[in-house]
């Protein structure tokens, strides 16, 4: 299986990363094949809603940066991991910026079929989404319950869907088994 993780990590100290790396070091020993970016060490600009990823340039965003590196990685994933902090309840800036940037992946085009409006996809497929997060000191289950459907959302918009939301806190073994049912 083909893996992108995409830590949204804006704390090097924090130990997150170091969780994080655990979960990538597990997926290549499972035989996956795993690509990962930092988002704190690249260069991202934030979408500014010109839609030029779809009228002026298809496919491709008029900010020329890391952001395509991850585009790419994107489209070749079966299963893209969305890594973050929670900070204030939801996953860092730095991973709501890249998210917002992979609207290039989508047509401008409108499906109605499901009673809802989403975007065709520009390539046909989507990779599965995984989330996963460290908690706050404070955060309870609501605000679990809040992130996650605030990324179902953001993965129903995107073609996709959430196979897996869970802390980082537990156990690696867990959050394979839970992708590995889906």
């Amino acid at each position: 299986m083909n893996v992108m993780i995409v830590n949204g990590n804006p704390d090097p100290d924090s130990g997150f990363d170091a969780r994080l790396s655990r979960l990538a070091e597990s997926a290549r020993a499972r035989g996956d094949r795993v690509q990962e970016f930092t988002l704190r060490e690249l260069s991202i600009a934030q979408c500014v809603g010109c839609f030029g990823c779809w009228v002026k340039t298809p496919g491709i965003c008029v900010f020329r940066d890391d952001q395509e590196n991850i585009l790419r990685g994107y489209v070749a994933a079966d299963l893209v991991v969305m890594a973050s902090p929670l900070i204030m309840g939801f996953t860092s800036a730095l991973l709501k910026r890249c998210t917002d940037r992979i609207i290039p992946v989508l047509l401008p085009f409108i499906d109605t079929s499901t009673g809802e409006c989403r975007h065709f996809l520009r390539y046909g497929k989507a990779p599965l989404l995984a989330v996963v997060y460290a908690p706050e000191p404070d955060t309870d289950p609501e605000d679990v319950e809040i992130a996650a459907n605030l990324w179902q959302r953001l993965a129903r918009n995107a073609g996709s869907r959430i196979a897996c939301f869970r802390s980082l806190e537990q156990p690696l073994e867990e959050v394979w088994n839970e992708l590995d049912r889906d």
